[in-house]
């Protein structure tokens, strides 16, 4: 697919404006950046796996967020897997909580 889309678009062809590599330069660099160091710092601070709930709620605000903002609809298959979100996640916080001995 990206070689048709090569041959028939032609970016080589293309000059991107300096705006848009600023924009790319800046979300490459700020907040990917920024996402990185807090995703390290978590790590370091609370634990492995205190990093997996965190990651376990990035759907959980992406299906939220998008209600807000975008106006889509929560139907029954995306409240079932928001049910198993968080159904892993009270696993994962149960296992946590055992003391190995």
């Amino acid at each position: 697919m990206i070689p048709l889309v090569s041959f028939i678009e032609k970016p080589w062809e293309t000059t991107p404006s300096i705006e848009s590599s600023i924009s790319v330069v800046y979300l490459g660099l700020v907040s990917t950046g920024l996402a990185w160091l807090l995703r390290f710092r978590i790590l370091k601070n609370n634990g492995l796996i205190f990093q997996s709930q965190v990651s376990y709620l990035i759907p959980i605000f992406g299906i939220i967020l998008s209600y807000i903002f975008l106006d889509e609809l929560i139907t029954d298959k995306v409240l079932t897997s928001l049910l198993a979100v968080l159904v892993g996640l009270y696993f994962v916080k149960k296992a946590g909580n055992k003391k190995i001995t």
